[in-house]
């Protein structure tokens, strides 16, 4: 497994940009122009056409011995790679959002957050459980939708597990920035 960041300026130097699309279309589009190059630098010669699957999962068709994910923010791109299915997530710091918590998060979850009392800690808590979780369900396939509050992670171990799941994998998460960006990753082992 590999992954790589991007900041987004230096997206727009590589690539330029297209002022006719709305910045997250935009984003999208560099995303997966970072993406075909990257394979092309590794010496990968197929077609790089992707599909989805009907659960939204995206893949390459001609190639499905190499698996990736894809997620950015405004400010940054973040690739993984792997010949196993992978997921990866990237956020900065999100506002702890009880209703959104409540919608989408485990028992278990809800009360690790509500008993946090520092909002900056809950705040942290909050977004390193929501990029597991977006991480774990694009290696899956899922979607948040479908399954998001019916496993659980615990990211206050080392390293996070993610439990009442039915693939065994290898998780991973990385601070940049001084803590102000999450980078989760999720394999299939």
């Amino acid at each position: 497994m590999e992954y790589f960041l991007y900041h987004i300026d230096k997206a727009r130097e590589m690539f330029g940009e297209d002022n006719s699309l709305p910045i997250q279309k935009q984003i999208s589009t560099w995303s997966k122009q970072i993406l075909i190059q990257i394979i092309e630098e590794k010496g990968f010669k197929f077609d790089s056409k992707i599909e989805k699957t009907v659960e939204g999962k995206p893949f390459f068709p001609f190639n499905k011995d190499l698996h990736f994910s894809i997620s950015h923010t405004k400010e940054y791109i973040a690739i993984a790679l792997s010949d196993t299915p992978i997921g990866i997530d990237i956020e900065k710091i999100r506002t702890y959002n009880k209703s959104l918590v409540n919608r989408f998060f485990h028992p278990s979850e809800i009360k690790l957050l509500e008993e946090t009392k520092d909002e900056q800690e809950r705040d942290i808590l909050f977004t390193k459980i929501w990029t597991l979780k977006e991480a774990y369900v694009k290696c899956t396939g899922s979607g948040i939708a479908n399954s998001f509050n019916i496993f659980q992670v615990n990211p206050l171990v080392n390293p996070p597990q993610i439990q009442n799941i039915t693939i065994e994998v290898d998780i991973q998460c990385h601070f940049i920035e001084d803590k102000k960006i999450f980078i989760s990753l999720c394999q299939e082992k």
